[in-house]
């Protein structure tokens, strides 16, 4: 019986190993930082950093491939569209720097698939991050800048934000409010109903003289043309309200017949 559990234990422990070895080989190593990366990164930061706006619209109206000779011909290993990005990125926050003081050396991290730089930037008004991401060959193919907001300025632009999506949203319903409340001008709206009415008042009339007669004539014959002439009466005003001329031969009125 000991030996049996020494056995499973044996096993289990085996098992253990197994999955451990298998994790530790699935895993890769993080890409070298080499000097290439490191000089590259720090290059191009430089590069968007100095460029003068006037230049810089240059470079965002040629195509991606253009950039990229351009670049290979200083060294540079860089995606065209990325860089386009990244200048783009960076002229937009121009102004929301203020002016720039200083960019710190790059701090370069990688993983298995690619190497991060960041800088630290420091200008007259805020600070922001810019960060530049290669591939395992060293190719540039991200360029991100962000500017830092103080807590109070990003509350007012999310309140901004809100108050901008609210405000639209009851344009719209006031809007559509006003469209529906225009269709009952549109030719034909409500005139069904109407012209509805106006057969239905006639045959209501009728109906009235007839149940008039009937309680006067409770206990008694009713006469009987009267009463045909009374519903006549009301064929020959329902027909002509609905448009339809009907002479007085035009039907006849064989029996009457009380259901009580």
């Amino acid at each position: 019986m000991k030996s049996m559990i020494n056995k499973a234990i044996a096993f289990i422990m085996l098992g253990v190993l197994c999955v451990s070895l298998a994790g530790c080989g699935g895993s890769e190593p993080d890409l070298e930082i080499t000097d290439l990366a490191y000089a590259q990164a720090q290059g191009i930061m430089g590069g968007i950093s100095n460029t003068d706006p006037e230049y810089a619209n240059e470079f965002l109206e040629m195509d991606d491939d253009e950039v990229a000779d351009f670049f290979k011909n200083y060294g540079y290993t860089i995606d065209g569209k990325a860089f386009k990005n990244g200048l783009d990125g960076w002229l937009s926050l121009a102004d929301e720097f203020g002016g720039i003081q200083s960019i710190s050396e790059p701090e370069m991290t990688s993983d298995s698939d690619s190497i991060t730089a960041t800088f630290e930037i420091i200008g007259n008004l805020r600070n922001g991050t810019s960060v530049v991401v290669m591939d395992k060959r060293s190719k540039i193919t991200s360029i991100t800048t962000s500017a830092e907001y103080t807590l109070a300025e990003d509350m007012s632009k999310a309140g901004l934000n809100t108050l901008l999506g609210m405000g639209t949203t009851f344009v719209i319903l006031i809007f559509l409010s006003l469209i529906i409340s225009l269709f009952k001008f549109l030719p034909g709206a409500g005139g069904a109903k109407a012209k509805q009415d106006k057969m239905a008042a006639p045959m209501d009339n009728a109906v009235s003289q007839i149940a008039e007669r009937e309680e006067i004539a409770s206990g008694n014959a009713m006469d009987n043309d009267a009463l045909i002439a009374v519903i006549t009466a009301a064929i020959t005003a329902y027909e002509a309200a609905a448009g339809n001329t009907v002479s007085s031969d035009g039907f006849v009125v064989r029996s009457i017949r009380r259901h009580y």
